[in-house]
C-alpha cells in the first residue's frame, strides 16, 4: 500500500468509529430525513414564528436547511453531540450548532423546536425539555409523535411509509 491509501484508510476508520461510538452512547445515529419528508416538513411549518428555531439532534444538517430556507430572518440552531455530523453541519449551515446535550439547552427565546429523535427521547422532551419552553412554542415531530400530547395538525408523507409529520402548540 502507498502512504496516499494507508492515510485515506486511516481517515475512514477515524471517521467511522467515531459514528459508531457516538451512536452507541447516544442510542441513536445520525439518520437522514428522506426528500418526502422534508416536503411535508415544509408544509406543516407555521408562516410566522417568533422567536428561534431549534432541530434537536441536528445531524448532518438537513433539516436546518429547511428551517433557513423557511425562516430566513429567524436564527436557526442545531444541537449535535456527535462530533463529525456536528462539523459537518456547521461547515454546511449558516446555523449555530450547539455542541452539548440539548437537555441543558436555554430555550427561552425558542419559538419553534423540530426533532427526529426514537421513542425514549421523547419521552424525555416531553418530561424533561417542555417544560423549560415558553408558552406558544411550536413543536415539530416525524415518525414518532409526543405521547402525552395532541398535536393541532398531522400530515402524513408521500412515501412508502406515509411517514407522519406531527405538528404541536404549547
Amino acid at each position: 500500500m502507498n502512504l496516499l491509501a494507508i492515510i485515506v484508510f486511516l481517515i475512514a476508520s477515524l471517521v467511522a468509529g467515531s459514528l459508531l461510538f457516538w451512536a452507541l452512547r447516544l442510542g441513536i445515529g445520525p439518520v437522514p430525513t428522506s426528500p418526502s419528508v422534508q416536503k411535508t416538513i415544509l408544509e406543516i411549518l407555521p408562516d410566522n414564528l417568533s422567536g428561534n428555531a431549534v432541530e434537536l439532534g441536528c445531524g448532518w444538517g438537513q433539516l436546518l436547511n429547511l428551517l433557513q430556507v423557511k425562516y430566513p430572518t429567524q436564527t436557526i440552531y442545531g444541537y449535535e453531540r456527535s462530533p463529525i455530523p456536528a462539523m459537518f453541519s456547521q461547515l454546511t449551515t449558516g446555523a449555530c450548532i450547539k455542541k452539548q446535550d440539548f437537555f441543558n439547552g436555554d430555550f427561552q427565546q425558542t419559538g419553534l423546536i423540530l426533532c427526529y429523535l426514537y421513542p425514549g427521547a421523547m419521552e424525555k422532551i416531553e418530561q424533561k425539555l417542555i417544560p423549560k419552553l415558553p408558552s406558544g412554542c411550536w413543536i415539530v415531530t416525524h415518525t414518532f409523535s409526543l405521547r402525552k400530547r395532541h398535536p393541532v395538525n398531522v400530515m402524513k408523507s408521500n412515501d412508502l411509509y406515509q411517514t407522519p409529520v406531527y405538528l404541536y402548540r404549547l
